[in-house]
């Protein structure tokens, strides 16, 4: 097998035979299904076979065990990329040492914030928050809309927590004293300050059918957008985000 640049760049090159030879395949019939000249089929079956990914079985051509995965790690890699892309633009406006981890992007829903539909983002979360059972979120960031939410899952019962920043307890305390007064009062809303800066709003809920979970971004001009998932990596992302800001903040309610 070739040294593994070689080998990645073989998968890449020849990414559409290895996906065509999964199932086996005779070269006249490989030709036919991806259009190729046969010197172009016979040059790329000579490089799989030389990498291990390709052997052959009587009068057809299968990839091996390493192909297959090979294929399927490459597939991942391009999904992964696919998904860093589309999520871009909310993520640009974050600071450089932010750490998301890629895997929670894979078939995330992104939604931006644009000038026709300035609160856009934050309306495509309202079906899923207000179907929250449990709620666990950081808030960087105190908004009427928000605090209209947080009101609503008080009236449902809703089990929530938050992890505020000086500054946003601050906002709450002064600008929103009777909303502070009226989660203050929620038997099942408690309250936490921590004097880490949190870059973003991270929250994951537990709803009837299962668990959702994302995350929100603002920056210096208001919201920029949005990015949610129900994947089992965005989850365990998210609840592993909200519970390093919750472990050493102090509870103010």
């Amino acid at each position: 097998m070739p040294p593994a640049k070689n080998h990645a760049g073989v998968v890449a090159k020849r990414q559409d035979v290895l996906a065509a030879l999964e199932t086996g395949m005779r070269k006249p019939e490989l030709v036919d299904h991806l259009s190729l000249s046969r010197s172009t089929v016979d040059r790329a079956i000579d490089e799989l076979q030389e990498a291990s990914l390709v052997e052959r079985d009587g009068s057809h051509y299968v990839t091996t065990y390493a192909g297959r995965e090979s294929l399927a790690a490459y597939e991942g890699y391009l999904d992964r990329l696919d998904a860093l892309a589309e999520a871009q633009p909310v993520l640009s406006a974050l600071p450089p040492d932010v750490d998301v981890d890629p895997a929670a992007l894979e078939g995330a829903q992104v939604v931006q914030s644009t000038p026709a539909a300035p609160e856009g983002p934050i309306e495509v979360n309202v079906d899923p928050v207000q179907r929250a059972e449990t709620l666990r979120t950081t808030s960087p960031v105190v908004a009427p809309r928000y605090l209209e939410a947080v009101d609503n899952l008080i009236e449902s019962g809703t089990d929530i927590e938050l992890v505020y920043t000086e500054a946003a307890f601050e906002a709450l305390s002064t600008t929103y004293e009777s909303a502070l007064k009226r989660v203050e009062a929620a038997a099942d809303v408690h309250g936490f300050v921590t004097d880490r800066p949190i870059p973003y709003i991270v929250w994951t809920a537990e709803v009837p059918d299962g668990t959702i979970s994302g995350l929100i971004v603002h920056d210096d001009t208001g919201l920029v957008g949005l990015i949610n998932n129900d994947t089992e990596a965005m989850n365990e992302w998210a609840r592993t985000e909200y519970e390093r800001y919750r472990a050493d903040a102090e509870q103010v309610y």
